[in-house]
């Protein structure tokens, strides 16, 4: 009888051995993007999030690692490939908190290229993005750490929705 219970237990130790190898590869690539990122080393992070995608696609990561992409093209200036991320990522999320940031971040391009049909599109979908019921607060809060560990607070009113990056008002879309 002891025997089978440790065959058993062989076995079962080994079918559970792949997903755990494979969570700890993906906590690892994580780990060395929000490194360089946090070095400033930018570009190396931007290959590690990619790495990550790449090699853990459903990871717990996947989310932040897809909007750190549009992120990184933001913090190299490149808007075009920054609004292509981000417009990728909210037809990938659009239902994820973070792809009102997205839409934020969107808006904000949108502005510094003086493009108003743009604006006004992310406008209609940051206005429509949630049916949001205020009933005792006249705002809701939710906060999001990037992989590039820029703090993100986006404050939701009744009219507007600003976002904030590291303390600092960095958008408001007015509905």
């Amino acid at each position: 009888m002891k025997l089978y219970v440790i065959i058993l237990s062989l076995l079962l130790q080994g079918c559970f051995w792949a997903p755990c190898v494979k969570a700890s590869e993906a906590d690892l690539e994580w780990k060395d993007a929000v490194g360089s990122a946090k070095q400033g080393e930018y570009d190396f992070a931007f290959m590690d999030f990619r790495t990550l995608l790449e090699n853990h696609p459903d990871s717990r990561y996947s989310l932040a690692a897809e909007f750190a992409q549009g992120e990184y093209y933001f913090l190299q200036n490149n808007l075009q490939m920054a609004s292509a991320e981000f417009r990728n990522f909210y037809t990938k999320y659009p239902h994820h908190e973070e792809a009102l940031i997205t839409l934020a971040y969107l808006f904000r391009i949108a502005q510094i290229q003086n493009q108003p049909d743009a604006m006004k599109e992310y406008r209609k979908k940051a206005a429509s993005f949630r049916q949001l019921i205020f009933i005792f607060n006249d705002k809701k809060f939710y906060k999001f750490l990037s992989g590039f560990q820029r703090k993100h607070k986006l404050v939701y009113y009744i009219n507007k929705v600003d976002l904030y990056v590291n303390g600092q008002l960095f958008t408001e879309v007015p509905f």
